[in-house]
C-alpha cells in the first residue's frame, strides 16, 4: 500500500505541510507514523485531506467538519483499565511514539511516560492536551462501553475531576454530544483564581447562591439564582462564589471542552 509524507500529501491537497499538521491538532484527521515519528498518509486520507479542505472553504469549523465526515472516535476503553493504560493503548493505537506524543502535547517525554505508568499526577488542563493529541474528548477516558444513555438518574451522574479547588462537577449526559452540560457546586470563596479562554459557546444558569464572573476584564456580573448568561468561550473570562455559601449552577459548554 502506497503511503505518502506530508510534503506529497499537501502537495496533492495543495495547501502546506503545516496547514495538515494543524489539522491534526484539531482532530480532523490521524495519520500513520514511522518508529522516527514522521507521518505517512494512505490515498484514502489524502482523499479526505481533499474533502477537509472543500469544507475548509465554505467556512465549516472542525467541529462541524467532524460531524459532516463522520469521523469514528474509538469505543470508549474498558473501565477496569488505569487511566495511563487508557492513554497508551491510544497513542499505541495511533501509531504515535512517546516523543512524537510528546511534540503534539508539549508535554516532555519523562513526564508522559510517567503518566502512562501511574506514576505523575495529571491536571484537567494536561489531560485536555493529552486527548487533543490523541483526537478525542477528555470524557472518552472516563466513559464506559455502555455510556449512552439519553436519562441518567440524580444519584446516578458521574463527578467528574476539575482543576478548581472546591469546585465539584457533575456530568449530565452522557456519549458523543454537541453540548456538554455539568452541575458545578461551588464552595464560598472557591472558583476559577485565573481566566482562561478556549473554542466554544456557554451557558450559565444560576441554580443556588451566587456567581460572580468577569469577561474579558471588562464586564462584570453578580448572577443570583434564576439569573443566566451567555458568552462565546473565547473571551477570556474568571469566576469565583462571592458568599458564605455553596453555589450550584448549571453550565453547558458547545462544543464539549471538558
Amino acid at each position: 500500500m502506497k503511503l505518502f509524507t506530508i510534503g506529497e500529501a499537501a502537495d496533492i491537497v495543495g495547501v502546506s505541510p503545516s496547514t495538515l499538521r494543524f489539522w491534526e491538532r484539531e482532530g480532523l484527521i490521524h495519520p500513520q507514523r514511522t518508529r522516527g515519528g514522521a507521518r505517512r498518509f494512505t490515498w484514502e486520507q489524502v482523499k479526505k485531506l481533499k474533502k477537509i479542505k472543500e469544507l475548509k472553504a465554505r467556512g465549516s469549523g472542525a467541529y462541524g467538519i467532524r460531524k459532516i465526515l463522520k469521523d469514528e472516535v474509538p469505543s470508549p476503553p474498558a473501565e477496569n483499565l488505569s487511566l495511563g493504560d487508557k492513554i497508551r493503548r491510544l497513542r499505541q493505537r495511533k501509531g504515535l511514539t512517546l516523543q512524537a506524543f510528546s511534540e503534539k502535547t508539549g508535554l516532555s517525554v519523562a513526564f508522559l511516560s510517567q503518566v502512562e505508568r501511574g506514576k505523575a499526577n495529571l491536571s484537567v488542563a494536561n489531560l485536555r492536551k493529552i486527548a487533543d493529541a490523541l483526537g478525542v474528548n477528555t470524557l472518552y477516558f472516563f466513559e464506559s462501553t455502555a455510556s449512552s444513555r439519553r436519562l441518567i438518574k440524580a444519584g446516578e451522574r458521574k463527578s467528574l475531576p476539575t482543576d478548581f479547588k472546591g469546585v465539584r462537577m457533575e456530568l449530565l449526559a452522557e456519549g458523543k454530544t454537541a453540548m456538554e452540560p455539568h452541575l458545578f457546586y461551588i464552595e464560598p470563596g472557591a472558583g476559577s483564581e485565573e481566566a482562561y479562554s478556549h473554542q466554544g459557546e456557554e451557558f450559565i444558569f444560576v441554580l443556588e447562591g451566587k456567581l460572580e464572573i468577569w469577561i474579558d476584564e471588562i464586564e462584570h456580573y453578580i448572577l443570583e439564582p434564576g439569573d443566566t448568561l451567555y458568552f462565546s468561550s473565547s473571551s477570556r473570562h474568571r469566576w469565583r462564589n462571592p458568599t458564605n455559601n455553596m453555589t450550584v449552577v448549571l453550565w453547558v459548554n458547545t462544543p464539549p471542552t471538558f
